[in-house]
């Protein structure tokens, strides 16, 4: 996966993933956008925030490597299909005891419940694990790979920043599809900027 960064993650999920997880939980995709672009940017700063330590660091690169092997042929059929208590129990690894406080603090911005904030979240831990496997098991073969490296270039402007940018991608995707306007993401991306 080339260009390794938030704005393709974004655009992979603004390709069919907002809409497999509103179906799967009933929930409009623009609700969902919000969830992700929020969320996302949370969960990376919180495996960052594990990958601080020596031990952290060991237990995040084995649940990469395990969940690196996932097919990401399909991504709305990586998240139809993805296992929702699975997906918690990533969150409780990624956020530890702040985890009912991100949630909450989430579902204050966004205005979806703290359940439903939740179960987004937990059907795209697994993605999000996938997607960073396939890049740790990529970048794993070139000299000076840092995990801690990989997850801080992610968020490079900051926490605040790519929520920002993942909001505009997903969210112009999303407005689209909820509105049944036509058009593709670029135009999404093209009206923010009226």
């Amino acid at each position: 996966m080339a260009g390794f960064d938030l704005n393709s993650i974004g655009e992979l999920l603004a390709g069919g993933g907002t809409s497999a997880i509103g179906k799967r939980l009933k929930l409009k995709q623009g609700d969902v956008a919000q969830v992700l672009s929020n969320g996302i940017p949370s969960m990376i700063a919180g495996m960052q925030n594990n990958a601080s330590s020596a031990d952290g660091a060991a237990s995040l690169s084995h649940a990469l490597a395990d969940h690196s092997k996932d097919s990401l042929a399909d991504i709305g059929a990586f998240l139809k299909n993805a296992d929702l208590d699975d997906g918690k129990k990533i969150l409780g690894h990624i956020f530890g005891g702040n985890q009912n406080e991100i949630i909450k603090d989430i579902s204050a911005k966004t205005g979806v419940t703290k359940g439903k904030t939740t179960s987004i979240l937990a059907l795209v831990a697994p993605l999000l694990l996938s997607l960073l496997g396939n890049q740790q098991q990529s970048q794993q073969q070139s000299a000076g790979f840092s995990l801690a490296g990989l997850l801080g270039g992610l968020l490079g402007g900051g926490q605040q920043q790519s929520s920002s940018l993942l909001g505009g991608l997903l969210g112009g995707a999303a407005a689209q599809a909820d509105d049944k306007k036509e058009g593709g993401l670029l135009e999404g991306i093209l009206n923010l900027f009226k």
